[in-house]
């Protein structure tokens, strides 16, 4: 089993502040079973952000890990030779010299609102060939053969950043770039945008691409769920993240991560131990988690533990000082 946790070294000052002070036991318990460590870096760059690369198992090209297909196969959507992207309805902020996304959590799109907002986009995807399912009110599925092979920017990369340097522009996006600009034309003038203007609310004016690629032949359909319920550990609360074969990505603390709030930062992380490790803590160390490998990440770092018979020197020094989080992620 391999657990990645996105933004577990958070960049804000506050929330770094907050990292020595995390008293995480069922974290601690584990991370005193460490048999071997190692680091990885990303490239600010790239258009897939390197928690997203090491939840994919590193097997796929940049901008191509296949979120959509996973999400399809997942959702009994799937058949071979589909070509799938993740659709995140969003608002883009006109700049005079550049143009910016607001964080789409901030939309606080309803499941009724997502779902006219589909509906009136849905036949000018249609006229390229792209068939829209809607799957929650903040991301829907689309399918068509202009994905095949189309490396396209995470969404992380664009949430609440300039969108300019991302946007694709492959000879094979043009039509989604025309389509871009006839969905902004069209929802200008929705009457919900209208109504959510009134209640001082931004508008849905455009949406992000993401996810594409194509699963590996040997890649097994996904066993999780947004909410996976897995027999070591049920979740009692929020979700895990995007779904991967490979992986359990967890997301929970990427938006206190980002928005540098140490009081939530904290709180997230102290519903993943009591969610998540509590468990896995629990078992005996040659249980299953004796395998276990836990990748901590920051924006551009990341550490992967795994968890086994430490050595004996290990052990000794384990005997001394329990290890805390912070001595493995404040160098991410």
């Amino acid at each position: 089993m391999h657990i990645v946790i996105s933004h577990a070294a958070a960049p804000g000052p506050r929330c770094r502040a907050a990292n020595a002070a995390l008293n995480l036991p069922h974290l601690q318990t584990l991370l005193q079973r460490i048999a071997a460590q190692t680091l990885h870096a990303g490239r600010p760059e790239s258009l897939t952000p390197l928690a997203e690369h090491m939840a994919s198992g590193q097997a796929y090209g940049d901008g191509l890990v296949p979120w959509a297909a996973w999400l399809a196969q997942a959702s009994a959507l799937y058949e071979g030779g589909q070509h799938w992207a993740l659709i995140s309805p969003c608002h883009l902020q006109i700049h005079s010299d550049h143009v910016a996304m607001q964080d789409p959590d901030l939309l606080q799109l309803k499941e009724e609102e997502s779902r006219i907002l589909l509906a009136a986009m849905q036949p000018y995807f249609e006229q390229d060939g792209i068939a829209l399912r809607w799957h929650s009110a903040s991301t829907w599925l689309a399918q068509g053969p202009v994905f095949q092979d189309l490396a396209s920017a995470s969404l992380a990369r664009v949430r609440g950043q300039p969108v300019d340097s991302w946007i694709p522009r492959q000879s094979a996006a043009q039509g989604l770039r025309r389509l871009q600009n006839e969905m902004q034309m069209l929802l200008y003038t929705h009457a919900l945008n209208d109504a959510r203007s009134a209640r001082g609310q931004a508008p849905v004016n455009g949406f992000w691409i993401s996810g594409t690629g194509t699963p590996l032949a040997t890649s097994a359909a996904p066993h999780l769920t947004a909410s996976p319920s897995l027999a070591l550990f049920p979740p009692t609360s929020g979700s895990f993240g995007l779904i991967s074969p490979h992986a359990i990505y967890i997301e929970k603390l990427s938006e206190s991560a980002l928005r540098d709030d140490a009081r939530a930062w904290t709180q997230a992380w102290q519903d993943l131990d009591t969610e998540v490790f509590a468990a896995l803590a629990a078992q005996h160390p040659s249980d299953p988690s004796h395998g276990l490998r836990i990748t901590f990440c920051s924006e551009q770092g990341a550490r992967t533990c795994v968890l086994g018979r430490a050595s004996l020197w290990q052990r000794i020094k384990q005997l001394w000082s329990a290890p805390a989080l912070n001595h493995f992620v404040h160098d991410l």
